[in-house]
This record gives structure tokens, C-alpha cells and sequence, in this order.
């Protein structure tokens, strides 16, 4: 394997489980992979929003108010046993997602011990930012009020995406290996840099709060794709910045977010803020906002990456890389090129291999590249516990930063 990683048994490389998937669909099989994931990320969101119902229904939050220790320790204690709780429930999905599920369908993967390490540092830092948000939510309502929690959330969200190349770096094994002008096919001043990743699904993306500063991509990529596939792909992401489109995406995930944040510290009762309770309800709350928000930002983001590929075909570039490079990148991710219309259309942000390339498509579509990803790393500001339950990133910290993006 390109990353140099020991796996207990030698998976395919993506080239050889490509060749291999289209056999079986020519048969009228499947891999089986990307449905596997579907259903785990079904039950873990399931769980989470199963349980963050009950929880409120049942006043969970007075509950626990009443027996925390008013003092800021008790309060501090109080908020790090629920953090962990909730680490403690996804934690048998992880194992299942990271582990378990890529042995038996021979993807790449590293020895138990090694994975279960590395897991263990992404739950870590995972878990530290969810007790940082809860903290600055907690305290920004005893002295701000609905007001101050709102705002402790938009800064956390503004943190998160300043300081996201960095969060990866520590979240999971991820080693920034050389940096470039992108100069690709466009002649812009988008920066590059190159990461190597232990997980062969990590696609990087554009880092920047409001304007794009660099974009990073795979050094695998370059190993897998031809010259031209590659340069299709830094090219595309290019696009997105030139064109509006990231940005769009981008401001409709910070949109989201602040509704959900707004929201949430409306349904806790005014007296409820800044204290243990109301910091729990508020993140309940939040996790269901962040339900609706897979449910509905999966479109427009389809709809962006699209209208990229409009772009890029308009211009005249090699279709036949363009199609190379598109079965390519999705075999690093579910392997599933083919998918049914209303699973696509709920859970899956990113159009199937067919969709792309076959359509039918829409001309004059607006679209917003990766929103409901982006929208997903940024739940992290309002105490959301969805993040890493979805079907994409579930067991793997080296995605729960960055989510794959097309």
C-alpha cells in the first residue's frame, strides 16, 4: 500500500477494486461496502437522535441540574461526565466503522492495536473540543445570557475553521508533507499543500474561514490518478473558489449553524443558561438541529459539486480523465458508483459515479460545495454529537475534520 501502513490481510488497491467492482456490477452485484457504512451511519445518527429525544422528554437535564455540585468545579465535572457519556455510546460504532467493517471488506486498514491508538487520540481531542464548547457555552450564558451563548457558538464555529488544518494534524496521523503555488491548469493564487493521510478515504479540502487561503490535497492522488486526473481534480477545487460556489457553500454552513445555535438557546428556558442542565438540553437541542441539516443540506451541496463539473466540461477538458479520476476517487471512498435515487437524494452529499457522469442534469442550478459536510464539522461549536455517527467519517478521525469532499 501507498501509505505504508502493515494491514492484517493485503487489501486491493483502489485501481484493483475498481476493476473488481465493475465485474460485479456488470453480474448484477455489489461490493456490498457503501451500504454496509449507510446502515452504521443510520444507526448511529439513530441512537444519538433517538436518544437526545428521550432524553428531553424525560427532563434529563433538570434531573442532572439538581444533583451537580453548584460550584464551577461541580459545574466543570458535571459537563466532562456527559461529554465522556456521549464518547462512551459512539464509541462501539467507531470500532465498527474504522475497524471492523474495512477488514471484512478488504479495505485498507491498519492492525487492531494500531487503529485502536490511533482512535483513541482522535476520541481525545475529539472529546476536549466538545468540553471546550460546553464550557464557553456554559459560562457565556451565566453572563450573557441567550445573547453571550449564541455568540460563545459563532466564535467556536470561527475557531474551528481558522484553526482546521491544525485540528487534523492532531485529530488522527495526518503529516503535511510539501506546499506549492497551485498554478494547475488556472493560474491562480491558491496555495497547495499535501497531506498524507493513514485513512485512504481523507480528501483534504479548501482551509479558510470567508476567503479560501489553501487548498490540501491527498499525496496519494498524485500516486493514483494520471497527470491530467490530477491536475482535474486541484483544478476543480480552483473552480469552486473562482466561481463562488465554495464560498456560497461555506456561508450557508455558517447560516445553518448560527440558526441551529439561535434556536437551540431559544427552546432552553432562560434560567436554564449556564447551568449544567441548560448546557445538556442545548446540545440535545442542537443534535436534532444537526439531524434536519443531513436531511436537507445533502441537495445543495450535490448541486455544487454539479455545477463544478458543468465547468469543467464546458472548458473543453478530457473526458475521459474526468471520468478516470471521478471512479477513482469514489473507490477511496464507498466504492458504491451506483446508487438508488432516494438514498441518494437523503444521504449522500456528493452525486453517485452515474449521476455524475450520465446525469440527467440541470442547467442554472445554484449549487453550494460541500455545505452539508462543512455544516457537520461545524456542530462541534453547538455541542452537537452527530459528527462522528454519519456514514462517511463514523470510527475514522482522520475524516472528522475533514469530511470527504469530491
Amino acid at each position: 500500500m501507498s501509505n505504508g501502513i502493515r494491514a492484517e490481510a493485503e487489501p486491493m488497491s483502489p485501481k484493483k477494486r475498481l476493476s473488481s467492482n465493475a465485474s460485479k456490477q456488470a453480474d448484477g452485484g455489489s461490493s456490498g461496502y457503501g451500504r454496509a457504512r449507510l446502515w452504521l451511519g443510520i444507526s448511529a445518527v439513530g441512537t444519538l437522535v433517538t436518544s437526545a429525544c428521550l432524553l428531553l422528554s424525560l427532563d434529563i437535564a433538570g434531573v442532572i441540574e439538581q444533583r451537580v455540585d453548584s460550584t464551577i468545579s461541580g459545574q466543570m465535572i458535571g459537563l466532562a461526565v456527559f461529554v465522556l457519556s456521549y464518547s462512551a455510546i459512539q464509541f462501539p460504532f467507531d470500532v465498527l466503522g474504522g475497524y471492523l467493517l474495512p477488514k471484512h471488506f478488504g479495505r485498507s486498514h491498519p492492525r487492531f492495536f494500531r487503529y485502536l491508538l490511533n482512535l483513541c487520540r482522535g476520541v481525545i481531542v475529539h472529546a476536549t473540543l466538545l468540553f471546550i464548547s460546553a464550557i464557553g457555552i456554559c459560562f457565556a450564558g451565566r453572563w450573557g445570557g441567550s445573547v453571550g451563548t449564541a455568540a460563545a457558538g459563532l466564535i467556536m464555529s470561527t475557531l474551528l475553521l481558522a484553526g482546521r488544518s491544525t485540528l487534523a494534524t492532531l485529530m488522527a496521523s495526518l503529516k503535511l508533507v510539501q506546499d506549492g503555488a497551485s498554478n494547475v491548469m488556472s493560474g491562480d493564487a491558491l496555495h497547495l499543500r499535501f497531506a498524507r493521510s493513514m485513512d485512504e478515504g481523507f480528501t483534504g479540502g479548501i482551509v479558510g474561514v470567508l476567503h479560501a487561503r489553501l487548498q490540501i490535497i491527498p499525496a496519494q492522488w498524485r500516486e493514483l490518478l494520471s497527470p491530467e486526473g490530477f491536475e482535474i481534480a486541484v483544478y476543480r477545487r480552483s473552480i469552486a473558489v473562482n466561481t463562488g460556489i465554495w464560498r456560497r457553500g461555506r456561508n450557508l454552513a455558517i447560516l445553518f449553524t448560527a440558526a441551529g445555535l439561535t434556536i437551540s438557546t431559544w427552546l432552553v428556558a432562560p434560567m436554564k443558561l449556564g447551568t449544567v442542565g441548560g448546557t445538556i438540553e442545548f446540545s440535545l437541542w442542537f443534535t436534532l438541529w444537526s439531524f434536519v441539516g443531513l436531511l436537507s443540506l445533502p441537495t445543495p451541496s450535490r448541486r455544487g459539486v454539479i455545477e463544478i463539473d458543468e465547468v469543467v466540461n464546458s472548458e473543453g477538458n478530457s473526458s475521459e480523465a474526468l471520468r478516470t479520476m471521478t471512479r477513482l476517487l469514489d473507490e477511496l471512498q464507498d466504492g458504491e458508483p451506483v446508487k438508488p435515487t432516494f438514498v441518494e437524494t437523503i444521504f449522500h452529499p456528493i452525486p453517485s459515479v452515474r449521476t455524475r457522469l450520465e446525469g440527467p442534469r440541470s442547467s442554472g442550478v445554484i449549487g453550494f460545495w460541500d455545505a452539508a459536510r462543512t455544516s457537520i464539522y461545524l456542530s462541534l461549536a453547538g455541542l452537537g454529537l452527530l459528527g462522528r455517527a454519519v456514514h462517511c467519517n463514523c470510527g475514522r478521525p482522520a475524516l472528522w475534520v475533514f469530511l470527504p469532499t469530491d
